[in-house]
């Protein structure tokens, strides 16, 4: 397959433009069938207002990126996406349109820096946040606020917040006192307002059961994080890496240049898969557009849903 395209197109972009490809032949061929079905169904029911067209081809899109991603992982596991993740748009005829990106949850960084009912670290967890935050210039103390914000006990941290400091707010309200349930929940934590919410939240997850980050499709800002030894270079030598083939165990690490010894202190930090993606699906009918964000476990369920 992989032969097959590069011949075909001549490409040097290699994997990643393979699978953008596959991607948008999987999603084309599934829009179509919906599109088509859509305008069977508002035939027969007359006049279907825009709005209503343009939402039900917004959510739908959901549905057609978790097919599309599970027939493209269904070929091949190791998935590499750039920093706009995978991008598909199409004109839906009728005065349609339906645009879908998806990006990798495991691309980012795990925002469960602490044990909620210890309140103990996980030192890999803080370290890559803290790191993340400093080279992002925003002060170290929002990563003790974010800690504060998921443990139970009510000892604020050097820089953090507890009960006390939310209930003295103009609207009070409480700490959550366990791990986030959506990354909008950020917004809530003392120190995030939206200018650092907008700075930090592309590279954040509340939805990693394992920590782990997947570096075919992090971007380099998180590689970067991952650890105290890690530079801008070195995450550069891993996109340019992946952009060749992927990297298809977390050992294949030690084979970009620079990471002969970087790499051993990686290991547990990182994976080459995926099954978790966030979606967005933005569709237009008319004058009339719709959007819709889900967050989609593959094999699984929908973990987060927001129509917009």
């Amino acid at each position: 397959m992989r032969k097959y395209f590069k011949n075909r197109y001549h490409s040097q972009s290699g994997i990643a433009l393979i699978a953008a490809l596959l991607v948008t032949a999987i999603l084309l061929t599934l829009v179509t069938d919906f599109i088509y079905r859509m305008y069977i169904a508002s035939s027969r029911a007359g006049i279907l207002k825009d709005s209503v067209r343009a939402g039900a081809l917004a959510s739908d899109g959901i549905v057609l990126a978790k097919a599309g991603l599970e027939e493209l992982l269904r070929r091949d596991s190791n998935l590499v996406m750039d920093r706009e993740g995978l991008v598909f748009s199409k004109p839906a005829g009728a005065g349609m349109s339906i645009e879908i990106r998806a990006v990798d949850e495991s691309g980012r960084l795990s925002m469960k820096a602490v044990y909620p009912m210890t309140g103990l670290s996980d030192p890999r967890v803080e370290k890559s946040l803290r790191k993340l935050f400093k080279d992002a210039k925003l002060e170290d103390s929002l990563v003790d606020s974010l800690a504060d914000w998921i443990d139970n006990d009510d000892m604020p941290r050097p820089g953090g917040a507890e009960s006390l400091q939310y209930r003295n707010g103009p609207r009070p309200y409480k700490p959550r006192n366990n791990n986030f349930e959506t990354l909008d929940e950020l917004l809530l934590v003392k120190g995030f307002k939206p200018e650092v919410f907008s700075a930090v939240s592309r590279y954040l997850t509340p939805y990693s059961a394992d920590g782990l980050v997947n570096i075919n499709t992090a971007p380099k800002e998180v590689l970067a994080a991952l650890s105290d030894e890690m530079t801008a270079e070195l995450a550069d030598r891993i996109i340019k890496k992946r952009k060749e083939a992927p990297l298809r165990d977390r050992s294949d690490i030690m084979k970009v240049p620079g990471f002969e010894r970087v790499g051993f202190g990686l290991q547990d930090r990182i994976t080459t898969t995926s099954r978790t993606y966030r979606v967005f699906s933005r569709a237009t009918a008319g004058e009339t557009f719709r959007e819709v964000e889900a967050v989609i476990q593959l094999g699984g369920g929908v973990l987060y849903w927001r129509e917009m």
